[in-house]
């Protein structure tokens, strides 16, 4: 069972490594402001069957090597915004996984990464004690995001969650007053109150969980959809979202009624607190493996591989596993469909970053959801109306479907490949055994994955093919600083034959794509707000 200690790994404090810093340097020098910090801690004790996320099965030997070679990222990519911008993060967000399960090395990264906004973590219910929250106070959390998912017993153990409805109700409850912004996670299914035999739980579970948010004055709740991967054990399935429609309208009301409000698509806000957000900020450097990065212009993923993330670090490599230059009219895009997730697009903020055009194209394009009554003039925004949230609730679920999760998929190929080279007494280890390996990833890697049986089509074909050019092609973008060096592949941890860069030997690319990519083919955690 992981400890909250961790025995000392690769590299020293202090260690100089020119190639790792001048790698973050480049980065850096992607941004055209200051960025939020995102950090994936990729560990679990219980591995949750219905969660599509990058996440192994603890073990503490990988633990003190990933958190070594953590450090050393961060370290770097730290100075280099610092020295970009002479200014500290916007904002810090730990997600994981489990980051609560280490709050030694959680108390270490605070320390290594100052943020002028809010910091934030994700906390498992088991962990949301009066002590433990405290102590996350202490280190200089002051929000946390409680993962209750529901609060009807029946609901969790369909959903393969490690705790109960008292312990998630406590949790909450112990948050509340102890930092300036407490968030809760629901899942959304209301296949599982459907009439019938089949039924997880009874009707108006869900609005009863949400409203028990609303009594507990939490700032924040957040209603997700439950997403149902095909590569993970609940596999693929359909969705009611007339039925989703209806059900988030009917929270809207409740919400007024309670004194919230509905700040984005899924999350409803206590009126007059802050939101909690995560990457889907405007602009965030990713740390960690499988963390993504958004500079504006360009989408960096790292390794997704617990060991292949530490080796790329400890060659001296950024871990970076896959860049998409998304260049000035596709990165305005991206950046207005997030905008648009909060609630609102602004053509100004996107005149500011992109340039009057792509602003007159925005308001342009959007015309159309005007007159369907999608979208309504606020001075200078375009605010979603009701009709807008379900909308953009659907659209929100096919991008996911036919972007993330077949780029997650890919990424997740990494576990696998380094299973095949963990020792036998490792994988039959009695910590790892068990009769539900599968469901619960109690084998080495992420053995709950099935990468094979991931959604794909059209958008990720074309999106993979920009990505499949690697990071050694790309222009770096002309409106910005240049580099110290080019911005290769090499530099940033990818690798060709010719120059592995430590790599295991599975996870080497393919020799179709040695020249083209980084390692083979899924960060954020691609997570909310």
């Amino acid at each position: 069972m992981p400890t909250s200690s961790l025995p000392a790994a690769g590299h020293g404090p202090g260690a100089e490594d020119a190639g790792l810093a001048r790698a973050a340097r480049d980065v850096a020098r992607l941004l055209d402001s200051p960025a939020g910090a995102y950090v994936h801690v990729p560990f679990c004790e219980w591995i949750c069957p219905f969660c599509p996320y990058n996440k192994v099965r603890a073990r503490e030997d990988l633990a003190a090597r990933y958190f070594a070679a953590l450090r050393r990222e961060v370290d770097a990519v730290t100075t280099a915004h610092a020295q970009r911008f002479g200014a500290p993060f916007r904002s810090l967000y730990v997600g994981g996984g489990t980051p609560t399960l280490y709050p030694d090395a959680l108390a270490d990264l605070l320390g290594r990464l100052p943020a002028a906004g809010e910091r934030a973590v994700e906390v498992l219910p088991n962990h949301g004690t009066p002590d433990r929250l405290d102590r996350l106070a202490e280190m200089g959390f002051d929000a946390v995001s409680i993962g209750a998912q529901s609060f009807d017993d029946d609901v969790l153990r369909h959903l393969g969650r490690p705790h109960d409805a008292a312990t998630a109700r406590d949790a909450m409850q112990a948050a509340v007053g102890r930092f300036s912004c407490v968030d809760v996670d629901l899942i959304v299914d209301v296949a599982l109150e459907q009439p019938g035999p089949d039924a997880v739980a009874p009707p108006g579970t869900f609005l009863a969980d949400v409203d028990a948010c609303f009594a507990a004055g939490v700032d924040q709740v957040s209603t997700y959809p439950l997403m149902r991967f095909g590569y993970t054990p609940f596999g693929r399935g359909s969705h009611q979202r007339r039925r989703e429609h209806a059900v988030l309208a009917q929270v809207s009301e409740l919400a007024r009624d309670r004194g919230y409000e509905r700040r984005s698509v899924w999350t409803f806000n206590r009126r007059g607190s802050a939101p909690y957000t995560s990457i889907t900020r405007r602009r965030f450097l990713g740390m960690g493996a499988g963390a993504t990065s958004v500079t504006g212009r360009d989408f960096l993923v790292n390794h997704f591989g617990v060991a292949t993330y530490a080796t790329a670090v400890e060659a001296g490599h950024l871990p970076t596993a896959r860049r998409l230059h998304l260049g000035r009219w596709a990165g305005a895009a991206y950046d207005a469909f997030w905008q648009a997730y909060a609630g609102a697009v602004s053509p100004s903020a996107l005149a500011v970053d992109y340039g009057r055009a792509v602003a007159g194209v925005t308001r342009a394009a959007l015309e159309p959801a005007r007159w369907a009554r999608l979208v309504r003039r606020d001075g200078n925004d375009l605010r979603l109306t009701p009709r807008g949230f379900d909308a953009y609730h659907d659209l929100e679920r096919a991008v996911t479907y036919q972007f993330i999760e077949p780029l997650w998929a890919e990424m997740l190929t990494e576990h696998e490949a380094e299973a095949a080279d963990v020792a036998p007494s490792c994988a039959a280890g009695s910590d790892l055994a068990g009769n539900d390996d599968v469901a619960h990833g109690r084998g080495p890697g992420a053995s709950w994955a099935r990468p094979d049986q991931a959604r794909s089509g059209l958008l990720w074909r074309m999106a993979d093919r920009l990505m499949e050019r690697g990071a050694a092609e790309l222009p770096h973008p002309a409106d910005r600083d240049p580099p110290s060096l080019p911005l290769t592949a090499a530099r940033i941890g990818c690798t060709d034959e010719a120059d592995p860069g430590g790599l295991p030997r599975a996870v080497r690319p393919r020799p179709r794509a040695a020249a083209r990519r980084c390692a083979p083919a899924r960060g954020t955690r691609g997570r909310r707000p």
